[in-house]
């Protein structure tokens, strides 16, 4: 280029990028529980996956001791087409847990280190289980002929790092202290078959406590070793594995942008009524597999896990019968909810309905008419044989609403909303004036015509008199009709539009007759 035509001629050139949106319509949110066994590196606290090999790389086993996620991945990723990608969110540790859990580990530390590992030891068998947080304490013989359990060497080293042990609200500090408690008196006068559980809980600096077992037996039989009595979940509890709750695993999932419907896997039903409160304030859908539907009696009312007040909750039929235990049911069957988003959300916004889907990998359910009459009025979503193929039935939310509505509604504000506003970006200037006003109803128009070609809103149709119906209207107002105030606001109000759904045939009634003559 030569350096002269500067002299003459600039020129400069802007590119006008436009926003990208990264909303998605299309893909499923796992949550559930962190994997059972922990590794090195924990999954991410939003982590998208494209294939099964990459779920259970993370850390989420598939076979062995199945994770619930594991297992619900692979339901996801065995639907027909295969989804491009699955979001998981696995519930975080609470911050108490993840300090529960530095105790737990200073202590097995230490009692892996002190507790009956001294060859002179005398008057008992010792042994722990790391896993219970239960050390078992044989006696061979009275109380007065052990030594050198190590014990108090465990619980001074752990005094020195900041722990206090107590028991019944009482500190041990050192084997006077014991000698002075109740507890003492019973194990010293202690007869053969007789059992005493004791816990003794650890409070670190920060003042978490976590309670420990440790259960004295002076057996019969020199050799009986092992647990012989249990303690209550409400005495030996296990906040180490405290985890937030599900909708709190929601809300840290919203900063991702790209999935839809969250489906929860190995989540309590009990915390399903309270997803579907929040889920209803977002611009997303919840599905989940209902199991307890039927009630056992016949005096007993059908209920839900979630109330029938709900737009964007969806409820999945899961057992293969009304019968089946939940103990009972294939494991698959336990993500239902999961094979019916994965297929549904498969077909683009406003080219579907939810119903008469085909899934895999999990079994259907047989239910008599009535039954299925009973899920149908309720809203409810089930998977049954019809002729030799497994097809999905209904496709409603709980509230009653069709799930392709609701999804095909979200689609388009988002679009109508992402055109008007790159308009806005685009452009230097948008006027106040009819031209303005035209450009603004032309990116509805644009978008309102992107819903037909998908297929959510009515084409042009005709009456029997040959009037035209349109498939949607819009309006907008006339710029010289505005105050100067409403110019001087710089904000366009009373843009609208009305559309026809294109909606879906979900049964067809055909009568007819057959004679001789036509």
């Amino acid at each position: 280029m030569s350096k002269y035509y500067d002299m003459i001629a600039t020129v400069d050139i802007d590119i006008a990028s436009p926003i990208v949106d990264g909303t998605s319509f299309d893909n499923v949110l796992i949550i559930g529980p962190l994997p059972k066994v922990a590794a090195k590196k924990q999954p991410p606290k939003v982590g998208v996956y494209s294939s099964l090999d990459e779920v259970t790389e993370a850390g989420w086993a598939i076979t062995g001791d199945t994770d619930p996620v594991g297992t619900a991945a692979q339901v996801a990723f065995s639907q027909s087409p295969s989804p491009t990608t699955v979001y998981i969110a696995p519930m975080q540790l609470t911050e108490g847990a993840i300090a529960a859990g530095k105790v737990i580990e200073a202590v097995n530390m230490s009692i892996a280190s002190n507790v009956g590992v001294d060859p002179k030891l005398s008057g008992c068998r010792l042994a722990y289980d790391a896993k219970a947080r239960i050390i078992d304490f044989n006696l061979t013989g009275p109380l007065s002929k052990v030594k050198n359990t190590g014990l108090f060497i465990m619980l001074n080293e752990l005094m020195e790092k900041g722990y206090k042990a107590s028991i019944d609200g009482k500190q041990v500090t050192n084997a006077a202290d014991l000698k002075e408690m109740s507890v003492f008196e019973r194990i010293s006068n202690m007869e053969k078959g007789d059992t005493i559980p004791v816990v003794v809980d650890v409070t670190a600096a920060d003042g978490t406590v976590v309670p420990f077992g440790i259960i004295v037996s002076y057996p019969n039989e020199e050799n009986v070793e092992g647990h012989t009595v249990a303690f209550d979940d409400e005495v030996l509890t296990n906040p180490q594995n405290e985890q937030e709750s599900a909708v709190e695993t929601i809300q840290r999932a919203l900063a991702t942008a790209g999935w839809y419907v969250v489906c929860p896997a190995g989540v309590d039903s009990e915390q399903y009524e309270a997803i579907a409160a929040y889920v209803e304030t977002q611009k997303k859908m919840f599905c989940y597999t209902e199991n307890d539907f039927f009630g056992a009696g016949s005096d007993e009312e059908n209920k839900s896990y979630v109330g029938d007040v709900y737009f964007r909750s969806i409820g999945v039929f899961g057992k293969e019968s009304t019968e089946q235990d939940i103990e009972d049911m294939p494991a698959a069957n336990h993500y239902l909810n999961v094979a019916f988003a994965v297929k549904w959300l498969g077909y683009s916004s406003g080219s579907e309905t939810a119903a008469f889907k085909a899934l895999a990998g999990v079994y259907p359910s047989e239910l008599t008419t009535t039954e299925m009459n009973q899920l149908k009025d309720a809203a409810m979503n089930f998977f049954v044989k019809v002729g030799n193929k497994n097809i999905t039935i209904n496709g409603m939310t709980r509230a009653g609403e069709w799930c392709d509505v609701i999804r095909f509604r979200d689609w388009l504000q988002n679009d109508m909303q992402l055109r008007v506003v790159n308009l806005f970006v685009q452009n230097p200037k948008i006027p106040y004036t009819d031209n303005g006003i035209a450009l603004v109803q032309n990116q509805m128009i644009a978008s309102l015509k992107a819903g037909q070609a998908a297929g959510g809103i009515a084409e042009e149709e005709y009456d029997v008199d040959g009037n035209k119906i349109p498939g949607f209207e819009t309006s907008v107002p006339i710029a010289a009709n505005l105050t100067a105030a409403e110019k001087a606001s710089r904000k366009l109000k009373n843009c609208k539009f009305k559309a026809r759904l294109a909606g879906a045939i979900h049964f067809a009634e055909i009568k007819g007759s057959l004679t001789y003559e036509l």
